[in-house]
């Protein structure tokens, strides 16, 4: 049996002023080239969700690797259209750790967020 120790959770919100038919094309494109990606960097079970204007994503990854993480944002924020607002959220998990990635306008920054049960002590 597969272990996977990082779920990550996507979210991107399209420019509301995009026409229905604007919006198909670059969610279908958008969906082709992360797909590819994602699978290049051993990403497994990736699933996409559309949803009004926006499209939810979902995969795993055998680690939770910061470094492969940042390999993979870099890997994909040139797919994001100038459009549109994306966010990864990556989970360890035992829940100990978890990091936002947020790309807008090409580029992509992240925060660490501290989830580990020392939080709520």
């Amino acid at each position: 049996m597969a272990k996977f120790d990082c779920e990550v959770l996507g979210y991107v919100e399209y420019n509301p002023e995009l026409s229905y038919a604007e919006l198909i094309e670059c969610e279908d494109e958008l969906k082709e080239k992360l797909a590819e990606t994602l699978d290049a960097y051993g990403a497994d079970h990736i699933d996409f969700f559309g949803l009004d204007d926006g499209l939810r994503i979902q995969f795993v990854l055998s680690d939770y690797d910061e470094g492969l993480l940042h390999t993979i944002c870099d890997a994909v924020v040139p797919f994001f259209p100038i459009q549109t607002i994306a966010r990864f959220y990556a989970i360890q998990k035992n829940l100990e750790m978890s990091h936002l990635y947020q790309f807008v306008n090409g580029t992509w920054k992240e925060s660490g967020i501290d989830i580990s049960s020392g939080t709520c002590a």
